[in-house]
């Protein structure tokens, strides 16, 4: 009863995954990050706000989650992104470890 116990308190929700919205303090690629609780994720165009990158991702670490995406143009070639959420619970997207957009919860 015990490790059954354990197993369902590691059940918990990533705080990475949710819908994130741009909080317009940087201009970055990107308006919109959705992360799926099932592992996909989808990055939207600031430009145009449409779906530009699929994504599967995996948990880095407690705040970080890494997405492998693909773009439709180019469905071999993967990308890889960092979201890190911040204590304040802010969502910090890096590419090759530079910041490229901030982001905040949004609902649904």
């Amino acid at each position: 009863m015990l490790l059954l116990g354990g197993s369902l308190a590691g059940c918990s929700g990533h705080p990475g995954a949710g819908n994130w919205t741009s909080d317009g303090t940087t201009t970055g690629p990107f308006s919109k990050l959705t992360v799926h609780y099932e592992g996909r994720a989808e990055l939207f165009d600031a430009g145009s706000g449409a779906e530009s990158h699929h994504c599967f991702w995996g948990a880095k670490s407690a705040d970080e989650v890494q997405l492998d995406c693909t773009t439709p143009e180019d469905t071999e070639t993967r990308i890889r992104f960092v979201l890190w959420v911040d204590e304040a619970g802010a969502g910090h997207l890096l590419k090759d470890d530079r910041e490229i957009g901030r982001f905040k919860r949004t609902p649904q």
